[in-house]
């Protein structure tokens, strides 16, 4: 019996995330980790990562979401908060609105509550933990 087996070049370049340096539906998967939420053009991230995949093709995220409103003091702290992936978070009906608009089917995002234990030691003191939690958001171009 033979075996066959197609190897994918893997590529990797260097670029903006809201302005993707890679052809039009010419990548397999797109997977980040905690990145999206510090873009302050999200949408335009998803219609990139929708432009660069090929039907089929899908999105893998690991990212922080908002459970809840986020106070003034913690969406507005650029220095701390934001650097530290908190304050540019996005709701779950958010997130999936966005990744909706773009074109993506099979949207799912998973929150994850047990993050909430690692996310107060972030910024001690600042409560974050209880609007924030860490969550799994996947989708397919159709």
């Amino acid at each position: 019996m033979l075996l066959k087996a197609v190897l994918r070049t893997r590529i990797f370049r260097l670029g903006e995330i809201e302005h993707l340096p890679v052809s039009d539906q010419t990548v397999d998967a797109i997977i980040s980790n905690c990145v999206i939420n510090l873009s302050p053009s999200k949408q335009q991230v998803f219609d990139e990562a929708f432009r660069v995949l090929h039907s089929g093709g899908r999105l893998a995220i690991s990212d922080i979401i908002t459970t809840a409103e986020l106070p003034a003091e913690i969406k507005n702290d650029l220095d701390v908060l934001y650097s530290g992936c908190i304050s540019g978070t996005s709701s779950v009906n958010e997130i999936k609105a966005m990744l909706t608009q773009s074109g993506f089917m099979d949207v799912v995002v998973e929150p994850k509550d047990e993050s909430r234990e690692f996310i107060k030691d972030w910024v001690p003191g600042s409560s974050a933990e209880n609007y924030i939690v860490s969550a799994v958001i996947k989708a397919v171009k159709p």
